[in-house]
């Protein structure tokens, strides 16, 4: 088949799916729409008039998708993003708009649904291949591939049952990844097993890249960025940004991801340790970050000159003040930590116990997240205050990162040593 370049392989326009907060009303709603697909008729405006009880689970969305593009569809939790996912791969009938696709169509949503336990793999393999749309003969010929791929070996034969769910997980990305689909859907299913086999699944998913598009729910906004062209932005169901894959990352950063998760504060409430205060000694006390130009700041891009400012008054006659930032990301992660005493300098005040102090970072190297610090004030090895700052946002910077920093480096190429030490 010949493969145009731009050749649109999925169209969607003003679609809407409406929920329900109850049975009774969902029960409603489906019957409506049961009877109008059993009699052939075509949406109209009741579909989408939303009745006592429901609301937009998805509400009118549209775009296109060329072959060899990628689109990001970007959330928090309850956004609507998989509800859509859903419907684009038609597992759920949307209320009203209409998803046109050109082609084959393969998905990675719940990719272990429709396994039969007691079969075995290799059963398994012809099974889900057929609900996939293909053939015996085209199964039989890939089987060798898939079984490869899977790295399942003699297990094969074994039922799913023994599987372990890494194995299960391995034999149907195998199974998804083979059928050579036009447009592939994809839901946080590029962690597939060890590090080792996630490797070979994003080399797949990178190859399919070449001859399908495909559309993924991801919360990891590096999938995000590293594998899509484009990105949706969605919240309560509407589509709120759309565009470039970074700039769709920034936005959701900078405007949805300092909501509260109580999850991770949770979490993080064990590893940040109790808050203490002692007003007898510690008042007045004052904390914001800023950035070069000397604005108070709640979000800074990854790479730019970070300040940190504190104003406090100390009551006591102190021996050794100290001023400690201690610094977690959203999951707990201790990252870094920054202290007065560094500098080797006791903090001076004024007649009145007042002192200002400003933390310098000239370059940040924390990747994008949501960060979390205290203030800790000591005299000596005396906490005299431990509180919480302002949660601070860092969003993507220009170049590609990973793990949890970016240190400042740079690259040097030599002519080829033929007698260097080989690894």
């Amino acid at each position: 088949m010949m493969l145009l370049q731009n050749e649109v392989i999925l169209e969607v326009d003003s679609v809407s799916k409406i929920y329900a907060r109850n049975r009774a009303v969902t029960q409603r709603r489906l019957g409506k729409t049961l009877a109008k697909v059993l009699l052939g008729r075509k949406y109209d405006d009741s579909a989408t008039t939303l009745q006592e009880g429901e609301f937009y689970a998805v509400k009118d969305v549209s775009f296109s998708l060329q072959r060899g593009e990628a689109l990001g569809i970007i959330g928090l939790n309850g956004s609507g993003k998989t509800t859509l996912l859903r419907m684009l791969a038609g597992q759920i009938l949307p209320d009203s708009g209409q998803i046109t696709v050109a082609g084959k169509t393969a998905s990675m949503i719940d990719l272990t649904a429709g396994f039969q336990p007691a079969a075995s793999g290799r059963e398994n393999i012809y099974l889900r291949g057929a609900a996939l749309g293909r053939s015996r003969a085209q199964l039989e010929a890939a089987f060798d591939e898939i079984v490869e791929f899977s790295e399942l070996g003699d297990a094969i034969d074994a039922p799913i049952a023994s599987y372990s769910s890494g194995m299960a997980m391995r034999l149907a990305f195998s199974i998804v990844s083979t059928s050579a689909p036009d447009l592939l859907f994809i839901d946080e299913v590029l962690a597939v097993g060890d590090f080792r086999f996630r490797q070979k699944c994003l080399a797949r998913v990178r190859a399919l890249r070449e001859h399908s598009a495909f559309v993924m729910v991801s919360h990891s906004m590096n999938d995000i960025t590293r594998f899509c062209d484009r990105a949706i932005v969605m919240n309560k169901g509407n589509v709120v940004f759309k565009g470039e894959s970074e700039k769709a990352v920034a936005f959701f950063e900078s405007e949805f991801d300092q909501q509260p998760n109580p999850l991770v504060d949770n979490r993080l409430s064990h590893v940040v340790g109790q808050f203490f205060e002692n007003n007898e000694a510690i008042s007045n006390v004052a904390t914001f970050w800023s950035n070069a130009n000397g604005d108070r700041i709640k979000t800074i891009k990854q790479g730019e000159e970070l300040f940190f400012n504190a104003d406090f008054t100390c009551s006591i006659k102190s021996k050794n003040l100290i001023l400690g930032i201690p610094i977690w990301s959203q999951d707990g992660v201790y990252i870094t930590g920054f202290s007065t005493d560094q500098g080797s300098k006791s903090i001076k005040t004024d007649k009145h116990g007042r002192a200002s102090v400003r933390l310098r970072i000239p370059n940040l190297a924390f990747n994008a997240g949501i960060y979390h610090s205290n203030l800790a004030i000591v005299d000596g090895t005396e906490f005299l205050w431990r509180k919480p700052n302002e949660v601070l946002t860092v969003t993507t910077g220009t170049r590609p990162h990973w793990g949890l920093v970016t240190l400042p480096s740079s690259w040097e190429y030599f002519p080829y040593r033929p007698n260097a030490e080989l690894v």
